[in-house]
Order: structure tokens, then C-alpha cells, then sequence
């Protein structure tokens, strides 16, 4: 069994003081993270999802690394989203996350893969899986035919219930699923980027989302809403057998002041 941490859409700024929809997101993410190591202080990988900086600063990423300080025996991965810096993330944070531990693309805990993948399309919100990334899925697919094999790519590439979100989400998922079919030993799909939890299945694969460490989306809804739950994270264990027990942890209050704000940020 090998257990996973996943924080997802952190949306953190230079300014730790900043606030979107009226909470701080610093303050709500060291909340979730101290949540989290409270009740799991050891991981076999933890697992950054998209939409880590708000203000696609040095800063932002900075803080995110310091707040990451504590599992300096945890292998880092992450799978970048709409909003991401990509010459910082290589030049900030990655380094950062070496400094505290390992930092990966790819790992084999116990009978698994797992591979983290960058959805990150220049100028859009929804996401693409760009050709050598699908390329790149495909042949470490094949290399690892032994193993259970999870994917972490920060776009969902299923529908979600919410109209709006959809139209955000992976644009290019039928590619997606061309080339994760050709593999029997795929078992799961972790996401970010609804702000909300999701457990579905697409055929014989999971697909999983992580609520936010800051502000939730309401789900089933055509245009946006926010939720009135309070960020959280999701674990996983993966089990030798190819199953997964899974479940999310959520603080309590950081809820925003004016759920009828639903003008877009």
C-alpha cells in the first residue's frame, strides 16, 4: 500500500495578505496543509495540482515551497493548470521542492506508476495535453505494463455536471482517452481545477477531484457559483491489488462572505 497527498488550486499570491472572494488564500492553505499533516505527517508522494499561483509571481510559488517544508521525505510531483507560470515553476519552484525533497515526474510506489502530466494551454483556461505530452503518456504507459498505473493532469477529461466548467475543462480528452485505453492496467485519474470533489468512472478507469485549499465551486450549475464548504485535500492508498481507498479532509470556516458573488475572477 502507498498513500498519496493531493493539494490543488492553491491560487496564492506575492501579497500573503491578498484575499479572492473575500479569503485569504495563504491563510487557507496553511490551514488545509496543516490539516493534512496532522493526520498523515508522512506521504509516499505528495501532489500539487494547477492553479498553484494566482498572480503568476516568484513570490507566490515561494510561499507555496515554505508551506511544503515540513514532508522533507516525500517525493514532490506536480501537474500544472490554467494558471501557470511555466518559466517560474521550472526556475522557482521546482529548485525549492528539490531543496526540501525529491522531485518527480513519474514514480513507482510499491505496485504502481504514477505519472504527472502539464495540461497547461498558453493564453486558455481549458486545458490541452499537447502532442509529445500525450506521446510521452503512451510510451511510459507501455514501458510499465506490470504496474497499476495513475495519472495526475489538472484538467478533468469527463464531464462534470456543471455546463460552465465543462466548457473549461480538457479540450483535447478524446485524445486523451485514445491513448490511456490502449492500456488495460490504467485504474485512475486524479484532477483539480472543478473545486469540488468528484468520484466517477470512465469505463473501467476512476476519475477523481480534490475540492480547492481555497475557495468550491457549487456543483451541477450552468454558470459559475461558489460553494459553501470549506476547502480541504484528498489522500489516496493505493492498494497492490489495483484498488484505491480514497477520501477527502476539509477544514473548517474560510467560506466566502458573499456566496451571490458570482461574477468570474
Amino acid at each position: 500500500m502507498s498513500l498519496l497527498l493531493h493539494f490543488t488550486d492553491t491560487h496564492l499570491y506575492a501579497d500573503t495578505g491578498h484575499t479572492l472572494k473575500g479569503i485569504s488564500t495563504h491563510a487557507s492553505c496553511t490551514a488545509v496543509l496543516e490539516l493534512a499533516r496532522q493526520n498523515m505527517p508522512y506521504a509516499d508522494a505528495i501532489i500539487l495540482g494547477g492553479d498553484m499561483s494566482q498572480d503568476n509571481s516568484s513570490a507566490s510559488y515561494a510561499h507555496l515551497s515554505k508551506l511544503l517544508t515540513p514532508w522533507q521525505q516525500s517525493p514532490f510531483m506536480l501537474s500544472p493548470g490554467n494558471h501557470a507560470q511555466l518559466d517560474i515553476i521550472e526556475n522557482v519552484l521546482i529548485p525549492s521542492l528539490e531543496s526540501i525533497s525529491d522531485f518527480r515526474e513519474q514514480l513507482h510506489p510499491g505496485r504502481w506508476q504514477v505519472i504527472s502530466l502539464n495540461s497547461h494551454a498558453p493564453g486558455q483556461v481549458a486545458g490541452r495535453l499537447a502532442d509529445a505530452e500525450l506521446e510521452r503518456l503512451d510510451t511510459l504507459l507501455g514501458d510499465a505494463r506490470s504496474r497499476h498505473a495513475l495519472l495526475a493532469v489538472h484538467h478533468p477529461p469527463v464531464s462534470t455536471g456543471s455546463r460552465w466548467m465543462d466548457e473549461i475543462g480538457l479540450a483535447n480528452a478524446k485524445d486523451f482517452w485514445a491513448v490511456v485505453d490502449r492500456h488495460p492496467h490504467m485504474r485512475a485519474v486524479l484532477c483539480g481545477h472543478v473545486h469540488q470533489e468528484l468520484d466517477v468512472m470512465h469505463g473501467q478507469v476512476r476519475v477523481l477531484t480534490t475540492p480547492s485549499t481555497c475557495i468550491q465551486f457549487k456543483p451541477h450549475c450552468d454558470d459559475f457559483r461558489l460553494d459553501g464548504q470549506s476547502p480541504g485535500y484528498r489522500w489516496l492508498e493505493l492498494l497492490d491489488d489495483g484498488g484505491i481507498d480514497t477520501g477527502v479532509e476539509r477544514v473548517t470556516d474560510f467560506i466566502p462572505p458573499d456566496l451571490k458573488d458570482n461574477s468570474f475572477y
